[in-house]
């Protein structure tokens, strides 16, 4: 009863506002249309849809169309009037009967309001809204159609794209999309019943629209516009696959007949219709092998670069479902061409990344690999870096042999091809340590070639990086900086124990070569204060001749040298200080600092540079105190699961301490009680190495005499001499009975020898403070009988 009599009110209201507005000869002013209108859109709901209704509305939508209120200029009466018709429409249907030139009024009527909904902040914004809701619901913007209006929809549409944005309200959008969705169908519809309509053009003037904004890098478009597009594709995706498949095929197989601007962009638009309803080009698909045959480089590039895009969507199984297309793939990597060969490699990546475990990342891998030997040296570049890249990334998928052949490419004949390798391995093998010490990856022997490989660079001649000058940077880049030393040592213990003579002579020669530099030092800074305190003639030709045999360390000589002498001549007695400090203790100091504020003032950042080169090449980079301790440590515990890894890791030990003796300073109890046990073994490269530095080594000789005894009488003549030397070099003035127990022990020949070669050791003086005299001279005297003999 209450609905009733809302009814019959809205009735009266409506009649009496057509009454009202019909007895006005001209347009009332906006006080009063506006006081009018709303009470009209008040009523309008409460009206349900009848056709018998039309006597009552009749007067007021003539009112309305005979004083031009569509085109009205005012936005509250345009927006009211809107709502009106919207209203009138709803309850006539289906047949309002309005004219045609009345409903294309209507139309840009509610064309031109839908352009102000980009303008949140106004305050129509809600009503602007609410009637785009209405005008989606009643679904009656086809009869825009029926009027030939198409225009004014295509208008309609790009409003739509132009508007929308990423914070409007859900239902805004939703209510765009089934506009533009229900509009699309019907053209569907009508160009499936007339296929006249098609004739000469491969896309609807309509769909151009949506596939525009499916291209969502192109400027201008914001992601709230091609998430408009992709809710059209979707909602109607199987009505419009005909045209749209059309379209593409065109493109594909003949594209300068094709009319349509987009046919510019059509990779981009297939691959955006891929992400989203792949279905719908289920036919399209298969023709790009037209395109990866065709005799246009340029072309099997473009059709390359759509399939990687392809391979790499997420949950998608493009090689699968489209096996002749990958089969194709496969043949471009022995492409005539060496830029589709390239493209081709890339495609491979992208496949490998998405289904490393499919049949079809085996046959790509396997590709990949191919092209490790291309003749093109771009070519065989990137097969080492997108091999190493998949390695890293699928490091217990990948087969350990593919990491080998990547590594084989650092002899190539090329030292570009030579330089790319270098980088993706040490890349690689940071990236294997790093999960390594996070217990996702194990040790493994292929990964761990890689510095051996690496060092073997330093026998090329033919390029200034790769010689043992160069070498030191790259064995410190080995590792991440984040590695902890533990880590870092167990894997030098596990690189060891691959090395071959050509490795560990190559890593020695880069040890010994910063053991000069640091010597020659050394003895630079030390000619450098006794020029300064005594200014001998000598010293500045000395100088010069230590400028030349430092520089020899350095990639570029004659840069160094010319650094050297920029060097000495610097006023600045603190640089020359801190790199004496440096050189002495061993710590880090902070010379860059000083240099820097130098250099600020001279302008000089040559020098700054270079002497941040030298610190670093001066210092413990390679091999530390720590790398010596961890050794240590893993002896005395005998930590190794592998006993193999056991000798290794002292022969590590060996070659660093041998390089630099002083590394042990702090350990010296720990390696002498591993000595004593005999875990470190007395052999020949250990003995020359007490012989040379044992004077600088807090070891008791007393404690280990014993082991050197053994060796003066058992070894071999090189032998004993050196363990003498050792001896000579270790012995203390409280050791005094060692030497006695040594000489006066029932000797062989050999033994005389030994005992001899101590007393040449030792000074005059120290003989005589220990009371040696009449044996020195015994000794002497035998030793004279044993040459005659």
């Amino acid at each position: 009863m209450e609905e009733a009599t809302s009814e019959n009110e809205a009735k009266q209201v409506v009649t009496r506002i057509g009454k009202q507005l019909a007895a006005y000869n001209i347009c009332p002013n906006k006080d009063t249309l506006v006081k009018l209108l709303k009470e009209a859109t008040s009523a309008f709901p409460e009206l349900k849809q009848s056709e018998s209704l039309k006597p009552t509305i009749k007067p007021l939508s003539d009112s309305l169309v005979r004083h031009g209120l569509l085109l009205h200029k005012d936005k509250d009466i345009r927006l009211l009037v809107g709502i009106c018709f919207c209203e009138i429409i709803r309850i006539l249907a289906p047949n309002p009967d309005f004219s045609d030139a009345v409903f294309r009024d209507i139309f840009r009527l509610l064309v031109s309001t839908f352009g102000e909904l980009e303008n949140m902040k106004s305050p129509y914004f809600s009503r602007w809204a609410k009637l785009l809701d209405t005008v989606a619901q009643l679904q009656f913007c086809v009869i825009m159609l029926d009027i030939g209006c198409e225009d004014l929809v295509i208008k309609m549409f790009k409003s739509f794209f132009s508007v929308v944005r990423d914070d409007h309200p859900r239902s805004l959008i939703t209510s765009m999309s089934s506009i533009i969705t229900r509009i699309l169908e019907e053209k569907v519809e009508e160009a499936d019943a007339d296929p006249l309509i098609l004739e000469g053009s491969a896309s609807l003037p309509l769909l151009d629209v949506i596939l525009h904004n499916l291209i969502k890098e192109r400027k201008g478009v914001s992601s709230a516009s091609f998430q408009l597009a992709v809710s059209v594709v979707q909602n109607c995706g199987e009505k419009l696959e005909r045209y749209i498949c059309k379209f593409l095929r065109s493109c594909i197989l003949n594209r300068d007949a094709v009319g349509s601007a987009l046919k510019e962009f059509y990779h981009e638009i297939i691959h955006e219709i891929f992400r989203y309803a792949p279905q719908m080009l289920f036919s399209v698909v298969p023709s790009l092998t037209h395109e990866l045959l065709t005799d246009q480089v340029d072309v099997r590039i473009k059709a390359l670069n759509l399939i990687r895009k392809l391979l790499e969507l997420p949950g998608q199984h493009f090689a699968q479902e489209y096996r002749h297309v990958f089969v194709e793939l496969l043949n471009r990597f022995s492409d005539k061409s060496a830029e589709v060969r390239l493209s081709a490699l890339s495609c491979a990546k992208a496949l490998y990344m998405t289904n490393p475990s499919g049949r079809e990342s085996v046959e790509v891998l396997s590709a990949i690999e191919g092209r490790l030997l291309d003749f093109d040296d771009r070519v065989r570049m990137e097969a080492v870096s997108v091999l190493c890249d998949l390695v890293k990334s699928y490091l217990n998928v990948v087969p350990s042999e593919s990491i080998t052949r990547a590594a084989e490419r650092l002899r190539d004949k090329k030292i570009s091809v030579r330089r790319k390798a270098l980088q993706k391995l040490l890349e690689l093998y940071q990236d294997y340590c790093t999960r390594c010490a996070t217990g996702i990856a194990s040790l493994n022997d292929h990964i761990e070639q890689i510095p051996c490989k690496i060092l073997v660079l330093s026998y090329d001649k033919d390029c200034q990086e790769f010689r043992p000058q160069s070498m030191e940077l790259v064995l410190v880049d080995l590792f991440p900086s984040s590695l902890q030393i533990e880590e870092r040592t167990r894997h030098w213990i596990s690189i060891f124990s691959l090395f071959k003579s050509p490795h560990l002579m190559a890593l020695k020669i880069v040890l010994s070569q910063k053991r000069r530099l640091r010597d020659e030092m050394q003895v630079y800074l030390t000619l450098r204060k006794q020029k300064e305190e005594n200014c001998p003639a000598e010293a500045e030709r000395i100088i010069e001749a230590s400028f030349l045999k430092m520089s020899a360390s350095f990639p570029d000589p004659l840069k160094a040298k010319d650094c050297f002498h920029k060097l000495n001549e610097l006023k600045d007695c603190r640089i020359f200080s801190m790199l004496q400090e440096f050189l002495e203790k061993e710590t880090t100091i902070d010379v860059q600092t000083t240099m820097d504020e130098y250099c600020r003032k001279t302008g000089d950042q040559n020098l700054s540079e270079f002497l941040q080169l030298l610190v670093m090449k001066c210092s413990f980079n390679v091999f530390s105190f720590d790398h010596v301790r961890c050794i240590l440590d893993c002896l005395s515990s005998d930590r190794f699961e592998n006993k193999h890894l056991k000798n290794y890791s002292v022969q590590l030990l060996l070659t660093i301490i041998s390089a630099f003796p002083s590394l042990l300073r702090g350990s010296e109890k720990q390696f002498q009680l591993l000595l004593i046990e005999e875990i470190i073994p007395f052999n020949e490269q250990l003995i020359e190495m007490l012989a040379r530095e044992g004077s600088q080594i807090s070891i008791n000789l007393s404690d280990i005499y014993s082991s050197f005894e053994k060796v003066c009488l058992e070894g071999t003549r090189a032998e004993s001499k050196l363990t003498v030397s050792a001896i000579a070099a270790l012995i203390g003035t409280s050791e005094q009975l060692i030497i006695s127990k040594l000489c006066k022990v029932k000797l062989s020949i050999l033994a005389y020898l030994t005992a001899n070669e101590v007393l040449l050791h030792l000074s005059d003086a120290y003989i005589c403070q220990c009371g040696l005299t009449f044996l020195h001279h015994s000794l002497r005297f035998n030793y004279g009988l044993i040459v005659c003999t």
